[in-house]
């Protein structure tokens, strides 16, 4: 079993009120969180297949104020990925991989540097801010541009949201991926170099 199977096998593993309560508390935590102390643009993900769940997060940044968007992978030509505006009566369709997203324009999407923070799937993380997506690679190619930019100086800040029972040892480094800058789970708010 790889590393990937692992750690979702480990996430699919805790019980709803086990996933219920780390949401609960990964929420409080990256509330009070330097990162969203104002009124933000703040991309975040449907939760699946185990994820710590985004859905209380979702409502608490709505009520707070935020602009919430979700990843939308029909969208203009040349993008790997963009962001739609999400609020409640937000019109939803599957895409290609039957993952619900904003049935928006394309002209009203957002890139990746038009946000100020975007909470990114993943299925392990270390503490160095390495992580292993879902293998699509939509994330990474999404925000290269971050490579080329010190990552204190530049948006989106990118954060993992994950549950504690993720984290491994260390992750082997890719030149292409995108380190994080910081991750919460239902036990500590992480930052990265």
């Amino acid at each position: 079993m790889n590393l990937r199977q692992s750690c979702r096998q480990q996430r699919n593993q805790l019980t709803p009120r086990e996933q219920f309560e780390h949401a609960r508390l990964a929420t409080a935590r990256l509330l009070r969180s330097p990162w969203l102390q104002r009124p933000k643009r703040i991309a975040v993900y449907l939760s699946q297949d185990g994820e710590l769940s985004t859905e209380l997060l979702t409502h608490q940044l709505w009520k707070s104020h935020h602009h919430v968007y979700l990843p939308v992978l029909k969208t203009l030509r040349g993008r790997h990925m963009a962001f739609a505006r999400y609020t409640p009566d937000t019109p939803m369709a599957p895409n290609r991989f039957g993952i619900l997203e904003p049935d928006i324009p394309n002209h009203q999407h957002l890139t990746g540097n038009q946000l100020d923070v975007v909470l990114m799937p993943l299925t392990c993380f270390d503490e160095q801010g390495h992580r292993i997506g879902m293998g699509g690679g939509f994330y990474d190619r999404t925000f290269q541009f971050k490579r080329w930019l010190p990552s204190a100086h530049s948006r989106p800040k990118l954060i993992g949201w994950a549950h504690e029972c993720q984290k491994v040892k260390s992750i082997p480094s890719e030149p292409w991926d995108i380190p994080l800058e910081g991750l919460v789970s239902e036990k500590h708010l992480y930052r990265f170099r």
